[in-house]
Protein backbone atom coordinates (compact mmCIF):
# COMPACT_ATOMS: atom_id res chain seq x y z
CA UNK A 1 0.00 0.00 0.00
CA UNK A 2 0.85 3.60 -0.70
CA UNK A 3 -0.18 7.17 1.17
CA UNK A 4 0.29 10.19 -0.24
CA UNK A 5 -0.46 13.84 0.93
CA UNK A 6 -0.68 16.61 -1.28
CA UNK A 7 1.09 18.91 0.87
CA UNK A 8 1.41 21.93 -1.75
CA UNK A 9 -0.72 22.03 -5.42
CA UNK A 10 -1.47 25.34 -7.21
CA UNK A 11 -5.59 24.74 -5.55
CA UNK A 12 -7.15 23.74 -2.60
CA UNK A 13 -10.49 22.69 -1.06
CA UNK A 14 -13.12 25.23 0.68
CA UNK A 15 -12.71 24.48 4.44
CA UNK A 16 -9.63 22.79 4.86
CA UNK A 17 -7.44 25.89 5.90
CA UNK A 18 -4.85 25.24 3.91
CA UNK A 19 -2.17 27.32 2.02
CA UNK A 20 -1.86 26.59 -1.79
CA UNK A 21 0.16 28.21 -4.30
CA UNK A 22 2.01 27.63 -8.24
CA UNK A 23 4.17 24.67 -7.07
CA UNK A 24 3.94 21.19 -5.74
CA UNK A 25 5.29 19.01 -3.00
CA UNK A 26 3.72 15.69 -2.13
CA UNK A 27 4.28 13.03 1.11
CA UNK A 28 4.62 9.64 0.35
CA UNK A 29 4.48 6.47 2.67
CA UNK A 30 5.36 3.19 1.44
CA UNK A 31 7.79 0.38 2.32
CA UNK A 32 8.41 1.94 5.69
CA UNK A 33 10.03 4.83 3.49
CA UNK A 34 8.11 8.48 4.62
CA UNK A 35 9.58 10.59 1.72
CA UNK A 36 9.01 14.09 0.52
CA UNK A 37 8.43 14.74 -3.46
CA UNK A 38 9.26 18.20 -4.11
CA UNK A 39 8.84 21.31 -1.58
CA UNK A 40 7.11 23.39 -3.51
CA UNK A 41 7.74 27.30 -3.72
CA UNK A 42 8.06 28.75 -0.36
CA UNK A 43 7.56 27.85 3.51
CA UNK A 44 4.12 26.71 3.21
CA UNK A 45 4.34 23.21 3.51
CA UNK A 46 5.95 23.78 6.75
CA UNK A 47 2.32 24.86 7.74
CA UNK A 48 0.53 22.77 6.26
CA UNK A 49 2.72 19.88 7.21
CA UNK A 50 1.84 21.13 10.60
CA UNK A 51 -1.88 21.39 9.71
CA UNK A 52 -2.17 17.66 8.67
CA UNK A 53 0.12 16.85 11.90
CA UNK A 54 3.19 15.19 9.58
CA UNK A 55 6.24 15.58 11.55
CA UNK A 56 8.82 16.46 9.12
CA UNK A 57 11.35 15.36 11.43
CA UNK A 58 10.42 11.63 10.44
CA UNK A 59 11.39 12.14 6.86
CA UNK A 60 13.74 9.15 5.09
CA UNK A 61 13.75 10.83 1.76
CA UNK A 62 13.46 13.61 0.11
CA UNK A 63 13.36 13.36 -3.37
CA UNK A 64 13.52 16.04 -6.07
CA UNK A 65 11.61 15.80 -9.45
CA UNK A 66 14.26 18.73 -11.01
CA UNK A 67 15.63 22.10 -10.02
CA UNK A 68 12.58 24.48 -10.72
CA UNK A 69 12.20 27.05 -7.78
CA UNK A 70 8.47 25.75 -7.52
CA UNK A 71 9.70 22.48 -6.50
CA UNK A 72 13.32 23.08 -4.65
CA UNK A 73 11.98 26.69 -3.01
CA UNK A 74 10.87 25.54 0.18
CA UNK A 75 14.42 23.14 0.60
CA UNK A 76 15.42 26.76 2.08
CA UNK A 77 13.01 26.68 5.32
CA UNK A 78 13.19 22.71 5.70
CA UNK A 79 16.00 22.95 8.73
CA UNK A 80 15.73 20.03 10.41
CA UNK A 81 17.61 18.38 13.26
CA UNK A 82 17.53 14.79 11.47
CA UNK A 83 20.56 14.92 9.53
CA UNK A 84 20.07 10.92 8.18
CA UNK A 85 17.66 12.27 5.72
CA UNK A 86 18.89 10.63 2.38
CA UNK A 87 18.04 13.65 -0.76
CA UNK A 88 18.15 11.82 -3.92
CA UNK A 89 18.08 13.92 -7.76
CA UNK A 90 19.63 14.39 -10.66
CA UNK A 91 23.02 16.63 -10.44
CA UNK A 92 22.11 18.92 -13.27
CA UNK A 93 19.22 20.54 -10.28
CA UNK A 94 21.23 23.32 -9.87
CA UNK A 95 22.05 24.29 -13.28
CA UNK A 96 21.41 28.11 -14.07
CA UNK A 97 17.60 28.82 -15.50
CA UNK A 98 16.35 31.69 -16.65
CA UNK A 99 13.40 33.17 -18.24
CA UNK A 100 13.49 35.51 -21.28
CA UNK A 101 13.53 38.38 -19.21
CA UNK A 102 16.40 37.52 -17.27
CA UNK A 103 14.31 35.80 -13.88
CA UNK A 104 16.00 33.28 -12.62
CA UNK A 105 13.82 30.25 -12.01
CA UNK A 106 16.62 27.97 -10.90
CA UNK A 107 17.06 25.84 -7.61
CA UNK A 108 17.83 29.08 -4.49
CA UNK A 109 19.18 26.67 -2.60
CA UNK A 110 23.34 25.17 -3.34
CA UNK A 111 25.08 22.18 -3.40
CA UNK A 112 27.19 23.15 -0.65
CA UNK A 113 24.08 24.48 1.62
CA UNK A 114 22.10 20.99 1.00
CA UNK A 115 25.21 18.98 2.16
CA UNK A 116 24.74 20.71 5.16
CA UNK A 117 21.12 19.44 5.51
CA UNK A 118 21.00 16.34 3.99
CA UNK A 119 22.52 13.22 2.95
CA UNK A 120 23.18 13.79 -0.95
CA UNK A 121 22.81 11.29 -3.24
CA UNK A 122 23.15 13.19 -6.80
CA UNK A 123 22.50 10.63 -9.85
CA UNK A 124 21.67 10.12 -13.27
CA UNK A 125 21.50 6.61 -12.70
CA UNK A 126 18.32 4.41 -11.52
CA UNK A 127 18.12 4.39 -7.87
CA UNK A 128 16.22 1.82 -5.87
CA UNK A 129 14.93 3.69 -2.79
CA UNK A 130 12.66 0.95 -1.90
CA UNK A 131 11.57 -3.04 -2.19
CA UNK A 132 9.03 -1.14 -4.97
CA UNK A 133 9.94 2.35 -4.90
CA UNK A 134 12.11 3.85 -7.60
CA UNK A 135 13.97 6.97 -8.90
CA UNK A 136 14.17 7.05 -12.70
CA UNK A 137 16.88 9.58 -12.64
CA UNK A 138 17.47 11.08 -16.22
CA UNK A 139 14.81 10.21 -18.26
CA UNK A 140 15.59 8.86 -22.48
CA UNK A 141 14.67 10.93 -25.03
CA UNK A 142 14.33 13.93 -22.90
CA UNK A 143 12.51 16.34 -24.95
CA UNK A 144 13.45 19.37 -23.00
CA UNK A 145 16.38 21.26 -22.15
CA UNK A 146 15.48 20.14 -18.70
CA UNK A 147 17.61 16.75 -18.34
CA UNK A 148 17.56 16.98 -14.69
CA UNK A 149 13.39 16.21 -14.95
CA UNK A 150 12.86 12.63 -13.40
CA UNK A 151 10.23 10.78 -12.01
CA UNK A 152 9.27 8.47 -9.03
CA UNK A 153 7.82 5.05 -9.86
CA UNK A 154 6.05 2.28 -7.42
CA UNK A 155 5.01 -1.02 -8.13
CA UNK A 156 1.37 -1.77 -7.16
CA UNK A 157 1.32 -5.48 -7.77
CA UNK A 158 2.91 -5.47 -11.20
CA UNK A 159 1.37 -2.71 -12.04
CA UNK A 160 3.11 1.06 -12.04
CA UNK A 161 2.13 3.97 -10.23
CA UNK A 162 3.88 7.01 -12.18
CA UNK A 163 4.83 10.26 -9.43
CA UNK A 164 5.68 13.33 -11.41
CA UNK A 165 7.06 16.75 -10.75
CA UNK A 166 6.25 18.74 -14.29
CA UNK A 167 7.04 16.00 -16.75
CA UNK A 168 9.27 18.77 -18.81
CA UNK A 169 11.18 15.62 -20.39
CA UNK A 170 7.81 14.50 -21.85
CA UNK A 171 4.87 12.24 -19.87
CA UNK A 172 4.83 9.43 -22.59
CA UNK A 173 8.87 9.38 -22.59
CA UNK A 174 8.31 8.70 -18.64
CA UNK A 175 5.66 6.03 -18.79
CA UNK A 176 8.11 4.25 -21.50
CA UNK A 177 11.42 4.84 -19.68
CA UNK A 178 9.68 3.59 -16.32
CA UNK A 179 8.51 0.46 -18.34
CA UNK A 180 11.91 -0.33 -19.59
CA UNK A 181 13.40 0.46 -15.90
CA UNK A 182 11.18 -1.86 -14.19
CA UNK A 183 10.25 -4.71 -16.90
CA UNK A 184 6.37 -3.92 -16.15
CA UNK A 185 3.80 -2.83 -18.80
CA UNK A 186 0.96 -1.93 -16.90
CA UNK A 187 0.57 1.27 -15.50
CA UNK A 188 -1.89 1.81 -12.69
CA UNK A 189 -1.78 5.69 -12.58
CA UNK A 190 0.40 8.72 -12.98
CA UNK A 191 -0.47 11.55 -10.35
CA UNK A 192 1.65 15.00 -10.40
CA UNK A 193 2.09 17.88 -12.96
CA UNK A 194 2.29 16.86 -16.84
CA UNK A 195 3.15 20.19 -18.28
CA UNK A 196 0.28 21.14 -20.87
CA UNK A 197 -0.06 24.39 -19.67
CA UNK A 198 -0.87 26.56 -22.55
CA UNK A 199 -0.21 23.52 -25.23
CA UNK A 200 -1.96 23.58 -28.18
CA UNK A 201 -5.45 21.20 -28.16
CA UNK A 202 -4.10 19.27 -30.53
CA UNK A 203 -0.77 18.39 -28.67
CA UNK A 204 -3.08 17.76 -25.33
CA UNK A 205 -5.57 15.82 -27.26
CA UNK A 206 -2.38 13.10 -28.52
CA UNK A 207 -1.25 13.16 -24.72
CA UNK A 208 -5.27 11.89 -23.65
CA UNK A 209 -5.21 9.43 -26.55
CA UNK A 210 -2.33 7.98 -25.54
CA UNK A 211 -2.98 7.40 -22.22
CA UNK A 212 -6.11 5.82 -22.97
CA UNK A 213 -4.65 3.51 -25.01
CA UNK A 214 -2.39 2.64 -22.13
CA UNK A 215 -5.85 1.97 -19.94
CA UNK A 216 -4.13 3.86 -17.29
CA UNK A 217 -6.82 3.58 -14.61
CA UNK A 218 -6.25 6.68 -12.65
CA UNK A 219 -4.96 9.85 -14.11
CA UNK A 220 -4.70 12.38 -11.58
CA UNK A 221 -3.31 15.95 -13.71
CA UNK A 222 -1.99 18.91 -11.42
CA UNK A 223 -0.02 21.87 -10.57
CA UNK A 224 1.11 22.54 -14.46
CA UNK A 225 -2.15 21.87 -16.23
CA UNK A 226 -4.76 24.20 -16.59
CA UNK A 227 -8.47 23.69 -16.93
CA UNK A 228 -9.07 23.18 -20.60
CA UNK A 229 -5.70 20.22 -20.46
CA UNK A 230 -7.51 18.59 -18.11
CA UNK A 231 -11.36 19.19 -20.11
CA UNK A 232 -9.51 17.57 -23.21
CA UNK A 233 -8.02 14.73 -21.14
CA UNK A 234 -11.26 13.67 -19.42
CA UNK A 235 -12.57 13.61 -22.97
CA UNK A 236 -10.77 10.21 -23.25
CA UNK A 237 -10.25 9.24 -19.69
CA UNK A 238 -11.34 9.56 -15.87
CA UNK A 239 -9.78 12.08 -14.43
CA UNK A 240 -8.77 12.51 -10.88
CA UNK A 241 -8.85 16.12 -9.34
CA UNK A 242 -6.19 17.07 -6.96
CA UNK A 243 -5.63 20.27 -4.57
CA UNK A 244 -4.08 20.51 -1.30
CA UNK A 245 -4.38 18.42 1.95
CA UNK A 246 -5.93 15.58 -0.42
CA UNK A 247 -4.81 12.06 0.86
CA UNK A 248 -4.86 9.14 -1.42
CA UNK A 249 -4.73 5.81 -0.48
CA UNK A 250 -3.93 2.79 -3.20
Amino acid sequence: MIKLKILVENNSRIDNYLLSEPALSIYIEADNKKILFDTGYSDILLNNAKNLNLNLENLTDIVLSHGHNDHTGGLKYLNLKNKNIKLTAHPNIFDKKYEPDGTEYGCPITKDELENKFKLNLTKNVYKISENIVFLGEIENNESDDIDDSALVYNIGNKLLIITGCSHSGLENIVKYAKKVTGIDQIYGIIGGFHLLNLPDNDIEKISLYLEKEQIEFVAPCHCCDLKSKIILAKNNSIKEICTGDIILI
